[in-house]
């Protein structure tokens, strides 16, 4: 099965006590070098935490949330295609490329 970049999908959420899920957006490419197998996502959560990205309803081109959903974009994880449970919707690209744009805010290169 083929996972693009900006859809959600529901897989296993790490530091969390027991088994535990949550919805994660996709954000790498095909130029990801194992995306047959795995792809980088951001966590999405129900919380408003500082700096989370709001998902407006209508940021959703297939799918949605019944509850207020945030991008973490500081909480970012590389998740094998075969963990993934089900899959929550798919987001519209220019909020998925505000999220990245943000991650990469967290992971600036050292000044030389």
């Amino acid at each position: 099965m083929s996972y693009e970049q900006g859809e959600v999908w529901w897989g296993p959420a790490p530091h969390k006590s027991g088994p535990s899920y949550r919805p994660w957006v996709i954000v790498s490419d095909g130029s990801h070098p194992f995306a047959h197998t795995e792809c980088i996502a951001l966590a999405m959560t129900t919380q408003q935490h500082t700096g989370a990205i709001s998902v407006p309803d209508d940021a959703w081109l297939e799918g949605g949330s019944d509850t207020d959903a945030y991008i973490s974009p500081w909480y970012t994880t590389t998740i094998k295609h075969r963990d993934f449970d089900r899959q929550q919707g798919t987001l519209e690209p220019t909020l998925v490329a505000e999220a990245v744009s943000e991650l990469h805010r967290y992971t600036t290169a050292p000044d030389n």
